[in-house]
Formats: C-alpha cells, structure tokens, sequence
C-alpha cells in the first residue's frame, strides 16, 4: 500500500474513484493531510466528491459511517463508495457546517443536540456490530481496562479507583451508543447532518457532551453554569428524561469521558509531534474540577 498523502497514493486515489464513480477531476484536487486522516476535495462534472483515508488507528470510520448511513440516513451522508481494506470513505459535497454559516454557536448546539441524541438512541440497538467494526469499547463496564490501556501507553498519575467508581454508577444507566467525540458547530452540517466520526468510541450516550461543551466554553470563553452551556446540555438531556434529573449523570459521564478521549489523542495523533504531549494532557484531567475547559 502506498504512504497516504503521497503523490503515487494521490494518484491511486483518483483512479480509484474514477473507477466506481465514472467521473475524473475537472480542476483543482485539493488535498488536507493530518496525522489522523487525508481527505481530498475532487472537482467533477457532477459536484465535488470528497475523499477521505484515516489512518490506520482510525479506520473503523470508514465501517461505522456506512452503518449509520443505513440506520439513520436523516444524520449522516451516505457514502458514494466504501472501501474497508483500504480505509477509504468517498462522500457527496454535503454543504457548509454552522459554524460556516456563522450560527451562533450556542444556539446552534441547542438545535443539534436533540437531533443527536435521537441517533444515539437508534443506534444503541447496533452496539456489537459497532463493536465488530472495530469502534473502540469505552463503555462503562470497558472503562477500567481503557484506563489501564491509557496509563501504559500514555503515563499518568493513577487514579484507578475513581474510574471504578464512575464505572459503577454509569453501568446500566442508559443503552450504550456511539459517542462522536469531536461534536462541535464545524461537525454539524446546515442540513441537520453530522459529520467526521474518525473520534468516535462507543460509551455512555452522555459522554458526548465532554466535547461539545467543552469546545463551546472554550469558544464562549464562558463558565459551564453560563446559561449558554446549560441550555444545550438540558436540551440534549430532555431527550433522555428529566434533565433536572440527569445532570449529575452526565457530570459523571463526561468526567470518565476523558479516558476514552486520550486513547483517541493517542490513536490519531501519534505520528504528529506537534500533537505528542497531548495524550497525557488529556489523561491528567481525570479528576481535575475543571474538567469541562480543555478538552
């Protein structure tokens, strides 16, 4: 297999797709390489088509995009063409995000969050087929074992017991699902759409509000008690029960998230040395107070 990113795999690419499409460029390819993924914008006669190969510790994108696509056609783009073996995801121009459209980003989540947790809840009954894919398994009862994996890949101070403990009161909770992992405004497409699953792990449903709040303070430059935090999360958690209820809940949630959100780092990033301190970064935040800011 040739390097990703290089101009003999550039070119492998092209007539790759224009062997299941029919269609060649007809101007620019435009090309975006990160340690995690390569995507290529391709220029055709029929719209733009868009390329993507994650790296190897990634790949099951490529499985569970296309399984979403079939479970919830509303949530996702439905893939062109699918190729497992070779990492690869051929996807429809699927428009500007919000955040391009200039949305007001808290009000923005408010929307997408509802519409989210609906495809968690559809998805939760395809949990082993998930699995089977290869999404990494950083559910409740899984947590010990991702921490455990964390400490010896990335180093740490223990903290086992604590991860336990979240382990134990969110086992059994709510149905286990995907967690996208990186659901901030530039992932929620104009048409309602969500997009980049390259993060996703399987967990418990709330610990995608980790990442979505986190990214929105960071942008809004607020605390998490700022109404425009709370309203997206008790947005989010209506869908489930009474968020008034849940919150603490998800507090845990996206407390443990933080596990599973280093192993991601440590995945995608591993070959990018801007990024080599970020693991651990991330894994030090289990048990910090303010673990709603940076990650």
């Amino acid at each position: 297999m040739t390097t990703r990113g290089t101009q003999p795999w550039r070119d492998e690419v092209l007539a790759w797709i224009a062997a299941v499409t029919g269609h060649h460029p007809t101007g620019e390819v435009t090309q975006r390489h990160r340690a995690w993924s390569t995507v290529l914008r391709v220029p055709t006669s029929a719209g733009p088509l868009w390329l993507k190969e994650p790296a190897p510790g990634m790949s099951a994108e490529v499985g569970l995009h296309a399984l979403l696509a079939l479970v919830a056609p509303d949530a996702v783009a439905t893939p062109i063409a699918v190729d497992p073996d070779r990492h690869r995801l051929l996807l429809p121009d699927t428009g500007p995000s919000v955040r391009d459209d200039g949305v007001e980003p808290s009000a923005a989540l408010t929307a997408a969050l509802p519409r989210y947790a609906d495809l968690q809840r559809r998805v939760a009954a395809h949990r082993d087929e998930m699995a089977a894919l290869g999404v990494t398994d950083a559910t409740p009862p899984a947590l010990p074992a991702r921490y455990d994996e964390a400490l010896a890949t990335i180093g740490g101070h223990p903290a086992r017991d604590l991860v336990r403990r979240w382990s134990q009161e969110l086992e059994g909770t709510a149905p286990d699902t995907v967690d996208h992992q990186d659901l901030h405004v530039g992932n929620v497409l104009r048409d309602g759409r969500f997009a980049d699953w390259g993060d996703a792990v399987l967990a418990h449903p709330f610990a995608s509000l980790l990442v979505a709040l986190g990214s929105l303070r960071r942008t809004l430059r607020v605390s998490e008690t700022d109404p425009a935090i709370t309203r997206p999360r008790d947005a989010y958690l209506e869908v489930f029960g009474d968020s008034r209820e849940l919150r603490t809940l998800a507090e845990t949630a996206c407390r443990a998230g933080v596990v599973a959100r280093a192993l991601t780092w440590q995945r995608g990033a591993a070959g990018d040395p801007r990024f080599a301190g970020t693991p651990r970064e991330v894994l030090d935040r289990v048990g910090d107070p303010d673990w709603l800011a940076g990650t």
